[in-house]
């Protein structure tokens, strides 16, 4: 089996962040070039070539383009991907509102090109696993979601990567999408907080409600280190994502109401961008335009969600 080339634009910490998981990958990828914003592509070892501009590496042989640069940014490059015919993996957030997002769908659609946004956590196997308890039954219906994603500049988590932005795009799409994992897209979102882009006092928090009765209560705040959880409630236990649950956390504890508990650890080789590398592996492979994992429906959703929080918060 050929190796996958991928295409790196972004800081070269991230092109390093990318390499360092490629050895934990099942199926074959290989970092074929890197676009060098930083003038220090000579620095990461063993790359094949290194590119001046996204335009340039358009035009090369890799066959997807994975960004990791300034978030705002992120829009003008996946259409640049999306015209060129460049399947595309982008962080998050893909794009700065839902307006942006859907023409990015539409030109997904029409070029028959695939594109995802990387909210890595969705392949991670603790997130697989809560998926698996869920729909065992083992905690019943579910009642409610309760996220936290808390660091501060100076902090930089395995997941999170600052880059001046506010507490709403650099970790606040974590929670969010949790809940429209779980729950779907809420019927009414009420959210309060101070956000000013690239502050150390960021913070926000917002209470989700559903048609079904079912809520969540998401939050993020920049002053607040290393404290980032998650408790899913159900009639008849709660699952607890341990610190860091945003990345690798400590591991998964349900606690049933009968009072017995089971823990699970969390275990994986490296940071874990591996597996959502080879969901767009697999995709391409295949010929979807979509992860169904992580489709342009749910990003869609998950984006609209923060459109009405940012709203709310006046940015």
């Amino acid at each position: 089996m050929d190796q996958f080339k991928w295409g790196v634009v972004g800081s070269l910490e991230k092109a390093k962040g990318f390499v360092a998981d490629l050895p934990f990958t099942s199926l074959p990828h290989q970092l074929y070039g890197i676009v060098d914003t930083d003038g220090e592509g000579e620095a990461l070892d063993k790359v094949p070539h290194i590119f001046n501009d996204l335009q340039d590496l358009l035009q090369s042989d890799a066959e997807a383009i994975y960004i990791a640069s300034e978030y705002r940014l992120h829009y003008a490059q996946v259409k640049q991907c999306l015209l060129q015919g460049k399947p595309v993996l982008c962080e998050r957030p893909i794009a700065a509102n839902s307006v942006e997002l859907k023409h990015l769908i539409d030109l997904s659609e029409h070029n028959r090109v695939f594109m995802m946004e990387a909210l890595w956590i969705h392949f991670l196997p603790t997130i697989k696993k809560v998926l698996s308890i869920i729909s065992s039954g083992a905690i019943g219906e579910l009642i409610s979601v309760k996220a936290s994603v808390n660091h501060s500049l100076s902090d930089k988590p395995i997941g999170i990567k600052p880059g001046g932005g506010n507490a709403l795009f650099e970790s606040g799409l974590y929670p969010v999408f949790l809940s429209t994992l779980l729950l779907g897209k809420p019927e009414y979102v009420q959210a309060k907080g101070k956000i000013k882009g690239g502050s150390e006092n960021d913070f926000f928090s917002a209470f989700l409600s559903y048609e079904g009765g079912q809520y969540a209560f998401i939050e993020t705040n920049k002053l607040i280190r290393n404290t980032s959880a998650a408790i899913i409630t159900g009639d008849k236990g709660a699952i607890q994502i341990k610190n860091p649950w945003s990345a690798k956390p400590e591991g998964i504890e349900v606690d049933f109401f009968d009072g017995t508990k089971v823990l699970h650890k969390s275990e994986w080789q490296g940071n874990g961008l591996q597996f959502e590398l080879d969901e767009v592996y697999e995709c391409v492979q295949n010929g979807e335009i979509e992860s169904q994992l992580y489709c342009h429906h749910f990003s869609l959703d998950v984006m609209e969600t923060m459109d009405d929080i940012r709203t709310q918060l006046q940015l």
